[in-house]
């Protein structure tokens, strides 16, 4: 029996959210009720409120849970001694887009168009450049670097959400190893050269 109840109220918490995610992409955060959430997801008022306490409520429980996910994906990727190194962009950028794919509905919605959840996304940076430093320890070398290390990181975190978004917005237009490879690329050579177009040089 017990099984069963919480097989209903799993499904029942699923129903709600797919609901919320939807609402979101359509109408926008701030114009959904509860009600709205109840009608789409087939549920009374006061089932919604055995669950959530209200909007704010079912959107922090929504977004804590899909960032720790995708924190432990991130997590996951192998320590390099060099957090700027192309491997090591790669490989998060991919495992980032993997956890994506998953849960593709959540994120469109959070991320896309006019009504995005900015908090989610500075989350969701957050993780990126928290990972992309794990690494650094300046006694192995790179203690010195010619720009800011500051400046550099929040280029990175900046230009990978701005991939990240791209890749959602358009569809997943490029497999997501094929975007990691291209994106490290980017970082490391520059777009010009990663592009195979030829620099000149301005001095001559």
């Amino acid at each position: 029996m017990n099984k069963k109840t919480d097989l209903r109220i799993v499904r029942t918490k699923q129903s709600i959210r797919k609901a919320f995610y939807e609402l979101i992409q359509e109408k926008g955060y701030e114009a959904i009720t509860i009600q709205d959430i109840a009608d789409r997801a087939m549920i009374n008022r006061n089932t919604f409120y055995l669950h959530y306490q209200n909007k704010p409520d079912l959107l922090d429980i929504c977004m804590n849970e899909l960032l720790s996910e995708l924190k432990d994906a991130v997590v996951l990727c192998p320590i390099s001694m060099n957090p700027f190194s192309i491997s090591m962009l790669e490989t998060v950028m991919q495992a980032v887009l993997e956890h994506i794919s998953l849960n593709i509905t959540f994120y469109h919605s959070m991320l896309i168009e006019e009504n995005r959840i900015y908090q989610f996304q500075a989350k969701m940076e957050t993780i990126v450049k928290d990972k992309l430093i794990e690494g650094w320890n300046p006694a192995q070398g790179n203690s010195t670097l010619a720009i800011s290390k500051e400046l550099l990181l929040e280029y990175l975190g900046s230009s990978f959400m701005g991939i990240v978004i791209w890749w959602i917005k358009n569809n997943k237009p490029l497999p997501a190893d094929e975007v990691s490879y291209q994106f490290s690329r980017i970082v490391a050579y520059g777009h010009l050269r990663a592009a195979g177009i030829a620099v000149e040089d301005e001095k001559k």
